[in-house]
C-alpha cells in the first residue's frame, strides 16, 4: 500500500491512462443509457416518432461510441508520448 502512495505522490508514473480507461467505460455506459432513453422516449411524441427514435438512437449510439473511443485514444497517445519522451530523456542523460 505504501508503494502505491509513494508512486501517487511522486509523479514519476502518470495515472492518467488508468483514469482515461475508467472514463471510457463510464462514457460508454452514459452513451448506452442515453440511447435507451432517446429510443423509448420518442414514443411520448407518438408512435411514428417512437419508431424513428428506435432506429436513429442505436445509430447515434454507435457513432457516439466510435467518437468517444477516438477521443480516449487520442488522450492515451498524448500521455504515452509524454512517457516515452521521459524515457528518451533518461537514456540521453545517462550516456
Amino acid at each position: 500500500m505504501s508503494d502505491f502512495i509513494s508512486r501517487f505522490m511522486s509523479f514519476d508514473k502518470l495515472i492518467a491512462t488508468s483514469l482515461i480507461k475508467l472514463l471510457y467505460w463510464i462514457g460508454i455506459a452514459v452513451i448506452v443509457i442515453g440511447a435507451l432513453i432517446t429510443g423509448f422516449g420518442g414514443f411520448a411524441n407518438g408512435f411514428g416518432s417512437g419508431l424513428v427514435s428506435l432506429i436513429v438512437a442505436p445509430v447515434g449510439a454507435v457513432l457516439g461510441i466510435i467518437f468517444w473511443r477516438f477521443l480516449c485514444e487520442v488522450y492515451i497517445v498524448i500521455f504515452g508520448m509524454y512517457d516515452r519522451l521521459g524515457e528518451i530523456q533518461k537514456s540521453l542523460v545517462k550516456d
